[in-house]
């Protein structure tokens, strides 16, 4: 469960959650990136794997979603358990930098500046840190991702990170450069290339010295709604 408290730029939970996910022995990452306002989706797949996540990483274009599934969460407890204790967030080239999210009101409000809501910032980048590793959250755009990850692995090295996440491509991809692991969960709502909709997750491990990655595959039901398939990554 997330208590919905922004801590930082790009970071909803609580401080008390960001100190368990770094300490932890273990951890799950939901990893989703390039929603683009498929919000029915978006939420299918917190409610399916959030409760097992530790944190969720989104790596931009889609925040809108985001901000749409914290504003329903304040209002449904089945929400607001769903969604893993830390969630961190960057902007896409199709995101803002500052959305507001709106909170329930017990009244009518005369004046919109007075109704109750809060901004999240949204940074261009990130660093998460969980077991004993660290991790870089970008979209990619500025790193030009879609030509080689060259730039975001120097970025990821300056900022003595193990892992680095990106989206952009809408191209499921996971593969270590100069030691450092560099992923890309796909588009759960837009893939392109020869790959299916798709999002990812990572199980960290302190005494590990590589992630687990598991791709998901994403299948819309004939009679409404989503299911979902797990293909672990050798590396």
């Amino acid at each position: 469960m997330n208590k919905l408290e922004r801590v930082e730029s790009g970071l909803l939970g609580s401080r008390d959650a960001l100190y368990r996910l770094e300490r932890a022995d273990s951890a799950r990452l939901l990893v989703l990136s390039d929603t683009h306002g498929h919000y029915d989706l978006f939420e299918s797949i917190v409610r399916e794997y959030g409760p097992s996540s530790d944190a969720m990483l989104f790596a931009g274009d889609g925040m809108w979603d985001v901000v749409q599934y914290v504003e329903n969460a304040y209002a449904s407890e089945r929400l607001k358990a769903a969604l893993p204790p830390v969630v961190a967030f960057v902007a896409g080239n199709g995101d803002g930098d500052e959305y507001r999210v709106c909170l329930p009101s017990s009244g009518p409000i005369d004046d919109p500046s007075e109704a109750p809501g809060f901004s999240l910032t949204v940074p261009q980048r990130l660093v998460v840190k969980s077991c004993g590793f660290s991790v870089l959250l970008a979209h990619g755009h500025r790193h030009s991702v879609d030509v080689n990850p060259e730039i975001l692995v120097s970025l990821a090295r300056s900022l003595a990170c193990d892992v680095a996440i990106h989206g952009h491509t809408h191209i499921p991809f996971a593969e270590e450069f100069a030691s450092v692991l560099v992923l890309n969960p796909g588009s759960p709502s837009r893939p392109r290339g020869h790959h299916g909709p798709s999002f990812a997750l990572v199980d960290l491990e302190s005494t590990g010295l590589t992630p687990k990655i598991t791709f998901c595959a994403v299948s819309a039901q004939s009679r409404g709604g989503f299911s979902f398939g797990e293909n672990p990554v050798r590396l």
